[in-house]
This record gives C-alpha cells, structure tokens and sequence, in this order.
C-alpha cells in the first residue's frame, strides 16, 4: 500500500490515502494509454537522422556505420554506400564490453596496478602496502604503517571525492618505480552518522567524515615511495591547511609529479608541478577568478611531453591556451566572445587543433573549429546555423557531423576536412509525429529576472494540442551551478505530457555555456537569483492562454529538489504543486566545497543562507507539497528534509511524504509512478482548471 503522511502542527500522522489502493495506480491514470504508445514508439517517431557504431577501416579508405539497426558500408572514394545487414541491438556496440566498476560514490579505489603490471599498491586498514602481482614470487612491501581512519593513507576523502572527482588517491610513475600517494589528516572534521538496515531487525550506524559549510576541512599531504630504494619523499605542496589538493598525475616523462590546488574559497586555481626526487615544487599556471575558478581545466599534452593545451577563463570565455611546463606561455590557442567547447583532437603533423566552439548567431549552437597550434587561422568548418556534433576521422580527412535544432529533426553529413560536403549519411524521416499527432518540442527565448539577460527553456506539449483549451505547467528543474538541461537538440516528444501536462525545462543564470558573467550571476545567492529566473520564465510562459497560471506544478531531485521545495514555500502564488527528492533545504547542511565554492561560509554570507533556505520560508506554504527522500543518503542528507518537516508542522501546514528506507541519493522503484500520481491528483483530477 501506499502511504501518504499528513503533518500538521507537530503532530504525525500516518492515513491511507482512500484513493490509491495500490503500486500500479500509475498505470491507471486517464493518458497513460497514450503515454504508453509515446513511450514505446519513441525510437520510431523521427529515423533515420542519427548514426551509430562509426568504424574507419585502416587503411581509412571505407567507412562502417549503423543507421536504424542497418549496418552500412561507405566507399570513400566513390562515395558509394552499401548496405551490409540487419544488426541487433546488442550485436557489435559498446553495450557488448563488459564495463568494470569504479569506487562507489564520493569514494577512491583501494588499488592501483603499476603500468608494467608488476606491483599493485593497496590501500589496507587505512595504510600503503605494494605486494607484487605474480603470485609465484609474493612479497608485501608496508610502505606506512600508522594509518588511521582519521589519519589515512592512501585514500582520500568523501569530500574530495564527490566535490573534486577525485577517485583515486594513490598514482604510480609512467616507469613503475615510484608511486605517489595521499595522507588526508581528517582529525578535526566532524563525522556524519546515518542509522541504517532499517527494514532488518537491528539498525547499523554508518559514520563518514562530512565537514558543512564552514567546518573544518580535511588536510592533505603528498607522498612520493621510490620502489627500489625504498625511499619515501614528502612532496611540498604549500603552507596553507585550508587548501584542496588534487588532480595528482606524473608528468609524461616521469620527472614531475603535477597537482592543482586551489584556495578554501576556490577563486585562485594553480597547478603545481614537483621535482619526483627532492619534492620541491613550483607554480606552473595561476587562475584567478572574481567569484569561482573552474577547479578541474582541461590539460591535454603534445608529444614533447613539455607543452601542453590548457582551459582557461580569463576572458570571462571559455578559451584554450598553449603553455609551457617552464611556466611559459607560448600562445592563446582560441579567442572570441563566445565561449569555446570541447576539444576533439589535435593533429601535430598538421599543426592544428580542431575543438567545438558556440561561435553562431544562436548561442546554444556547437560549431566544429580549427585552429594552428601557433595559435593562427582560427576557422569555422560547420556551415549550417544548426546545433553539430562531430565525429573526426583518425587520419583527420574528414568528420562527421550531425546538425539538428530542437525543432528540426538531426541530418548526417561527411565532410572533407576543409568543409566540402561529401555525402549525407542520414536524413530524418519525422512523418510519423504527424501519425501521433505531436509537434516538437518549442525551444522558447525569455528574459530573466533582471529584465536584460536572455534565458532559454524547453516546452513540450501533449500530442493533439489544442490552444484553445488550458493546461497545468509543470517545470521540470535542476538549476544548479555549472548544469546544463536545454541543448538545441531535437527530441520527439516527452511522454508524460500525454497525461495533460506541458513540461518546461528552463536554464537559469548560473548554468554552463553562456560565459562567465552568466555563470557567476548566482555567486552568494544560491536559491534567490536562480529561482527567481524559474519564477521570471513561468511568468512569460503564463501569459500564453492555452497555459493555465492557476496550476503550475515544479519538480526536480537534488539541486532540484531544492528547488522545488524553496519555489513553493518561497512563491506560493506562482507555484502550486510541488514533487521536492532529496532536497539540499538549507546550504549549512552541505559540503563545504560545493556549497563554499558558490556560497562562502555562513559566517561570510548569513543573509545568503537565510534567504536562500527553505527552512526561512516554511510557514508560507500554501500548495501542494510532496517530499521524497532516502533514508540511507550519504550525499544530501535525510536530516534536510527532517528539517523541513520539523518547521512545517510548527508553522502547521499539511503536506505529503515518501520516504525509502534502503535508498540512498539515487532514489529509484516507485519513486517516478508516485512523482506523477501526485502531480496528477493536484494539477489535474483534483483541479477546477479545464
């Protein structure tokens, strides 16, 4: 059965919902019929537009493809395609490879093998062993000895790696003879308990090192083991015991021993490079930033193993530099007013280096660029004003893209490497969303809350809309810094508007890929600026007739749950309905290097965490609220969602909740079918609207 929880005042109450008698009353709700057909129908609505499984044959003179479960076979030099045979969809991919399992979440591996694999280093009872991998001649090498669970060697932290994806905390030299490691100093930070097991007999306690904003840290140290003299070298990583160190990797030749560090406030980024044999260490490049620096830029290194292509954002853009090991810098690599995206190769030989850029008129559009790695002859080699992605061939001849909109269905092109077209590959068939009667989704422009900055979103609709009737909004949210939802990229249809909805996705200031000053836009302000952008978006899309402003639902999990759960108790007459999942409910709970980094510390911005919590708000909700949290979340803590509960029942509001005992941040099962049974209970079934 499913319980629903009604808390009013401070007392619990536990009722049955009289209108759900079971699990699968999901599929028992008016339009789940259709979105059944939707969902099941989805791969069959648009073919053709997309390709698969790409294979250059080596001498690059054919090219293999699989477009719509047919292999297809391409003569690059005749340009005659054939095809070759029916494929399963099991049959030659990558779900084929067995896929090995990294350390778990916020966790780093407890063993490392030595590239000419005769050594595995281990990380056992907290402390470095390395035992030798034959098993004919075995040998245990205690490299520490003292290692605690709050003074460990290598491994790293939670903290670290969740926040700094660091998961791995011992690293060994391209020539097997020394390995690298770290000692975390976890003395001061406070643990984390979380009552688990508990749909067995006998609770657990699990305990973690988890410092919130403003706590004490971890203290890193670094440290180098010389297999053959059995040596160990501590390496110099600074003075400051309030720095994050990370992204520990050898120099290409060995010599080096590289790492970033940055500051508590993570506005001053350096990577650092240490001499392997005396562990002194210089400063290689120095990032500074008004708000926050990126902590983890790219770092790709040429065949010297001396110079290498760097991100940076100095520009307030994304760009790519060439730097020098010596601290040089040789060259900026791209430049403009728009940020610069991923970089797909770098052919030396030709001296090029070819990397996606939003340099078209739409900013959500990728362009293929390339430029010299003398920094020289930037150039566009996407014609179309479409959103690409591309494929380069091994021998750089050529690339294929992939263009699309989100209202224009994907086509495949060859191209020569110059930009000459060759041949198209694939071409969308969409004759079937006529069939279902759907229309694309609507990428739609409004302004944020400040009244200037474009903001960009995603609306679905229901198959057979029709204007002139009116339907709830529901705003499908994450929101969080750095995050990305709307991308220029078609997608047929979102089924669960075939229950009644329309469905927003919406990318508010502080999302990724629009530059710095966007970026930053939500700096101290986590929970006003962001949400106030959702709210500005909800405005413009209600003044549309067919949308009814009276039912406006929100929805998201984890960042997005805060979201949801701040959007209602904070604007309750823009905001009816609510569906929060493991919501952050107020910053002092969380980490201190997500939160930090955007917040700073409650001591440094109390007003920042008051105005951005849910708890400041409670007492003004007035809609529909669900709650949904597991019970064994080791990352967003149940305790935020107690809290809010807590200040809900004082303030005397009723409200509903789901929680599950044997999940942690991932909250999966049920959760979905409830998400939308309770949408549809309080937008649809049980609203006046039409």
């Amino acid at each position: 059965m499913r319980i629903t929880c009604v808390l009013a005042s401070t007392t619990l109450a536990l009722t049955l919902a009289a209108s759900i008698t079971a699990q699968d009353r999901f599929e028992t709700l008016p339009g789940y019929d259709r979105y059944k057909l939707v969902t099941d129908s989805m791969k069959e609505l648009v073919t053709g537009g997309r390709i698969s499984r790409i294979n250059w044959n080596d001498e690059h003179s054919r090219l293999e493809f699989v477009r719509d479960d047919v292999k297809y076979e391409l003569d690059l030099e005749t340009f005659e395609l054939t095809e070759q045979q029916v494929v399963e969809d099991n049959e030659d991919g990558p779900s084929t490879r067995r896929r090995t399992r990294g350390p778990g979440r916020g966790r780093q591996r407890d063993h490392e093998t030595s590239p000419d694999e005769v050594y595995i280093a281990r990380c056992v009872d907290w402390n470095v062993v390395i035992d030798r991998a034959d098993e004919d001649d075995p040998q245990r090498i205690a490299v520490t000895t003292d290692g605690t669970r709050k003074r460990r060697f290598g491994k790293a932290s939670w903290v670290y790696g969740e926040e700094l994806s660091q998961n791995s905390a011992m690293w060994w030299s391209p020539d097997s003879t020394k390995l690298a490691f770290y000692e975390l100093d976890e003395t001061d930070v406070k643990d984390f308990y979380l009552t688990t097991k508990l749909t067995q007999w006998r609770t657990e306690l699990a305990k973690e090192g988890y410092p919130k904003a403003g706590e004490p840290n971890p203290i890193a140290k670094l440290w180098i083991y010389d297999v053959p003299s059995g040596e160990l070298t501590a390496i110099q990583i600074g003075d400051d015991p309030e720095q994050y160190v990370y992204q520990v990797r050898f120099s290409p030749d060995g010599s080096q021993l590289l790492f970033n560090r940055t500051n508590r406030h993570q506005n001053v980024l350096e990577l650092v490079a240490a001499d392997v044999e005396t562990g002194m260490s210089r400063v290689v490049v120095t990032e500074t930033q008004r708000t926050w620096q990126r902590n983890r830029p790219y770092i790709k290194f040429l065949d010297d193993g001396q110079r290498f292509i760097w991100q940076t954002e100095k520009t307030g853009w994304l760009q790519y530099e060439l730097r020098n090991l010596n601290g040089s810098l040789v060259c900026s690599l791209t430049r403009g007013d728009y940020p610069a995206g991923e970089v797909l190769d770098v052919d030396e030989d030709a001296g090029v280096m070819y990397y996606m850029a939003y340099s078209d008129d739409h900013p959500l559009n990728a362009q293929l660029h390339r430029v010299g790695l003398d920094g020289k002859g930037q150039t566009r080699l996407t014609p179309e004003p479409m959103n690409h992605h591309v494929r380069l061939s091994p021998d750089h001849k050529y690339f294929i893209t992939t263009y699309e909109t989100a209202e224009i269905p994907p086509t495949t092109v060859l191209y020569s490497i110059e930009g000459e077209w060759l041949t198209t590959l694939g071409e969308s068939n969409a004759s079937r969303l006529d069939e279902f009667g759907l229309t694309a989704p609507e990428l739609f422009m409004c302004k944020a809350d400040d009244g200037v900055t474009d903001l960009y979103g995603l609306l679905h609709k229901p198959s057979n809309f029709d204007p002139l009737r009116t339907y709830p909004l529901i705003i499908d949210v994450y929101g969080g810094p750095q995050s990305q939802r709307v991308r220029n990229r078609f997608r047929a249809a979102n089924a669960y508007c075939e229950f009644g909805f329309l469905i927003a996705v919406i990318d508010n200031r502080g999302t990724r890929g629009r530059g710095k000053a966007f970026e930053e836009a939500v700096y101290m302000n986590l929970g006003i600026v962001d949400l106030a952008d959702q709210v500005a978006a909800v405005r413009f899309l209600t003044q549309r007739p067919y949308i009814d402003a009276e039912r406006v639902g929100i929805f998201g999990h984890s960042y997005g749950g805060y979201m949801s759960a701040l959007a209602i108790v904070k604007h309750p007459d823009v905001f009816h309905v609510a569906v929060a999942s493991s919501p952050v409910t107020d910053w002092r709970n969380y980490d201190t290097i997500y939160t930090e980094r955007y917040m700073r510390t409650p001591a440094e911005n109390p007003d920042g965490y008051d105005q951005g919590s849910c708890l400041t708000f409670a007492d003004q909700l007035t809609g529909k609220l669900l709650l949904m949290h597991g019970m064994v979340d080791d990352n967003v803590h149940p305790s935020n969602s107690w809290q809010l509960v807590d200040k809900l029942q004082q303030a005397g509001k009723s409200f509903s909740m789901m929680f599950f005992p044997n999940y942690a941040h991932g909250i999966r099962g049920p959760a979905n079918a409830i998400r939308w049974e309770f949408l549809y209970d309080h937008l649809i079934a049980n609203s006046s609207g039409s």
